[in-house]
Order: C-alpha cells, then structure tokens, then sequence
C-alpha cells in the first residue's frame, strides 16, 4: 500500500512538471503573440488543475485508509483502577489489531524489580487481537509503591502487530508516567467513591450479623 501512495505521488509530481515544462518551452519557443501558444498554455493549464485536484482527492483517500488501519498503542494508566498503576494497550485504529507484540527499549519494571508483561505464554504474542476501541491493561504496582521505586518512568519501543489480512505493520511509541508522579492521580473523588462503595455490602452484612445478635439477646432476656 505504501510503495503503491509513492508510484501515485510521484505520477502526479512528473505530471505536474512535465506541464510547468511545455509551458516554458512554448513560451521560448513560440512566444505570447502566437495563438499557438496559447493553446499549449490553456491544455497545461488544464493538466496543472487536474492534476492538483487529483492530489487533493489521492491525500484525502489516504487519510481514510489510515482510520481504517489498526493502530494498536501503549499508555501508563493511573485512573482506571482506585490505588494502581497499570499499563494498557489500546486500539485506536479502524480495524482489528492481531499478533499485539511490545518491544520495549528498557522494560517496564514493577517495585520488585519483575518485568511486567501480558502473557507468560512461550511464542505467543502480547495480545493476540485487539478490536476497535477496545483495549486491555495489566498491573504494574499500586500507585504509592511504583514511583519511589522507579527513578525514570518514560519508556519507548516499537509496537508490532498484523490486521486481519495478515499484512505486517510497526511504529515507534512513547510512554511515559512522569506527569503522574508529583499531580494528583485523580481530579475528581468519584473513583475513590466507588472505591469506598465497594465495601458497603461487607459492612452491611455485619451490621446484619450484630443485629441479630442484638435480637436473640433481647429475646432470651424476655424469655
């Protein structure tokens, strides 16, 4: 597809000065006083405007076949989960990614010093598909142990990954933690709200649990 955009590109670039030429010859050649040249002029004329017009529709095709490409990418993730840092692999292309593979210039290490990955799986890749818009995120530490332990927290490698025509394709990322590490992981209170919430069935259950205790006292006293 890319050598294809080239031949097209260049195509039309030939065109264009191939047009540009006449027009100087005839002008050299002939001059202005002529109908002659005039004629040559206005079917340059015409090839120069086809061929910007051609440009124009060819740049806007390629636009739309890149936002159907898959375009699998990684990020740090401090929000999604109350108290964890995670690092999550997101889609944000028009296709389905396969064969998700990360190479990473210096892994991403937890506080224990581990090397965080998505499969423990021998010859299999990171992520075996990933659709449009989805993405998936595995654990790197809770938020108060990752960055006391991790000096530098910017990392970069080349994500490598197929569409579903099995055609290969690779581009460089950035990642990086830092902006997290002295601003406030969260700007709002709802994910430590919904955090909290999650405990309220466990004391509710024991607030049940002593009210009933409460009520076979009352009721072995009355009897």
């Amino acid at each position: 597809m890319r050598s294809s955009r080239i031949a097209i590109r260049v195509g039309l670039l030939l065109a264009f000065v191939v047009s540009v030429g006449v027009i100087s010859f005839a002008y050299d050649t002939v001059g202005t006083g002529k109908a002659e040249f005039w004629a040559v002029f206005a079917g340059a004329l015409a090839v120069l405007t086809s061929v910007i017009s051609a440009w124009t529709s060819q740049r806007s095709l390629e636009l739309e076949q890149d936002a159907r490409e898959p375009y699998p990418y990684p990020t740090i993730d401090t929000e999604s989960r109350y108290g964890l840092v995670q690092l999550r692999v997101r889609n944000m292309g028009g296709s389905a990614a396969h064969e998700i593979n990360l190479d990473w210039d210096e892994p991403v290490l937890d506080s224990e010093g581990n090397e965080v990955v998505f499969t423990e799986q021998e010859d299999a890749p990171d992520i075996p598909v990933l659709l449009p818009g989805e993405s998936v995120g595995v654990m790197i530490d809770g938020s108060v142990q990752f960055f006391p332990n991790v000096e530098d927290a910017n990392y970069t490698g080349t994500v490598h990954f197929k569409d579903a025509s099995g055609r290969n394709y690779s581009h460089d990322f950035y990642l990086s933690a830092e902006r997290h590490r002295k601003s406030l992981y969260y700007e709002q209170e709802e994910p430590k709200t919904h955090y909290k919430l999650q405990d309220l069935p466990d004391e509710l259950g024991d607030l049940t649990k002593e009210v009933k205790k409460i009520r076979g006292l009352l009721e072995s006293d009355e009897d």
